[in-house]
């Protein structure tokens, strides 16, 4: 069965990004507290972050291959690819 997609007030959202700019991590004590101020479960801010931070890292390639492409180059080197990168594992898009 599938879970239903959480739907964010503007103003969860809003808290959410101010926090993101701050740290792009958010754990523990910081991740519960915020979650109970904003009336959400610690779940579901944790996967905002996560879905943010994936947003974050393939907006910041795009700029990139924007940069690049002004020189001319539009291939990315493999320490450039989103896949290549880093051992975490953020999911794609998941549902709260």
């Amino acid at each position: 069965m599938k879970r239903v997609r959480t739907v964010f007030t503007p103003e969860q959202l809003e808290r959410l990004e101010k926090e993101f700019l701050k740290q792009q991590y958010m754990v523990g004590t910081e991740r519960v507290d915020l979650a109970a101020t904003l009336h959400l479960t610690e779940t579901q801010v944790k996967v905002w972050f996560q879905n943010r931070r994936i947003k974050w890292r393939k907006q910041s390639l795009e700029q990139k291959a924007a940069k690049l492409s002004q020189f001319g180059t539009t291939q990315l080197t493999t320490s450039e690819r989103p896949e290549e990168q880093g051992s975490e594992e953020d999911p794609l898009d998941v549902d709260v």
